[in-house]
């Protein structure tokens, strides 16, 4: 299928949900109403364990779980409630995936987020962003399994095919990161987060003028060096170490270690789901 043709389906790319139109719209209000935020989203309960489930999963500095989406809004800020709703919403969006545990998607897919978040946290970029980022660099993937489930070049995991992008480019033209771009794009999330999706598979030479593309391949990079289980020399010959020194990323030992981040629980994974 060509690249026009899946961006153009309403049914491959859902439109933004209506409760999350009317929450981004109250966003957008020179005084948004918390109330009627807070009532909105509490009406959609998948959507609250999901953004429950995020925000825990992102430990926005809360010392413990929280339960509660009233808990949760103060907490976060405006922006970052808007992100995490946003992200929430995907997941809902794709509930099946013909040939896809969702379950294991979401799983790797949260481990990059995590990832993600904590380098931007030690390069003095936006966390909420990245993990935002990281969540939902796959995506596009989703898109293309949906629409040709028997394309060789999207038989292999998402987690463990680190050569997804050149192989997907090299059979159709274009690959998951040009899908998951304009999935992002439809939904309204910012352009620093559209283009970090769009460019993160194959950072070029200046990727210090887009850090967060950078931060999301090294994240994506560690994600599937966890799922390949890789370790000592394999690990050291992989590493990416000319996006690292491009966004000034100088602890390559801690990315490099067998536990970077709290890796993701099946069972987080499956709340998401």
């Amino acid at each position: 299928m060509k690249f026009e043709q899946i961006i153009a389906s309403d049914i491959l790319i859902p439109s933004l949900p209506t409760t999350v139109a009317q929450i981004f719209s109250e966003f957008q209000q020179p005084e948004p109403n918390m109330r009627q935020i807070t009532a909105l989203l509490s009406s959609e309960v998948g959507l609250t364990v999901r953004v429950l489930r995020l925000l825990n999963s992102a430990r926005y500095g809360s010392g413990g779980q929280i339960g509660t989406v009233e808990a949760a809004i103060p907490l976060l800020g405006l922006r970052a409630t808007k992100q995490l709703v946003s992200a929430a919403a995907v997941g809902g969006a794709f509930k099946l995936v013909p040939g896809v545990d969702m379950t294991e998607f979401w799983r790797h897919s949260l481990d990059v987020a995590k990832i993600a978040q904590s380098l931007a946290g030690s390069l003095g970029q936006d966390k909420g962003l990245a993990f935002t980022a990281g969540l939902l660099h796959g995506v596009g993937d989703l898109i293309m399994k949906k629409a040709m489930p028997n394309q060789p070049c999207l038989q292999a995991s998402f987690a463990t095919d680190s050569d997804r992008h050149a192989k997907q480019t090299a059979e159709l033209g274009y690959s998951y990161a040009d899908v998951g771009a304009a999935f992002a794009s439809k939904w309204r999330f910012p352009q620093a987060l559209v283009d970090a999706i769009q460019n993160h598979p194959d950072p070029q030479e200046d990727v210090e003028a887009d850090t967060l593309a950078g931060v999301l391949y090294l994240a994506s990079w560690g994600g599937h060096a966890h799922e390949l289980d890789l370790d000592g020399p394999a690990l050291f010959a992989q590493y990416p170490q000319r996006v690292a020194d491009a966004i000034g990323f100088t602890d390559g030992e801690r990315l490099r270690s067998e536990n970077p981040i709290e890796w993701t629980r099946p069972d987080e994974a499956g709340d998401f789901a």
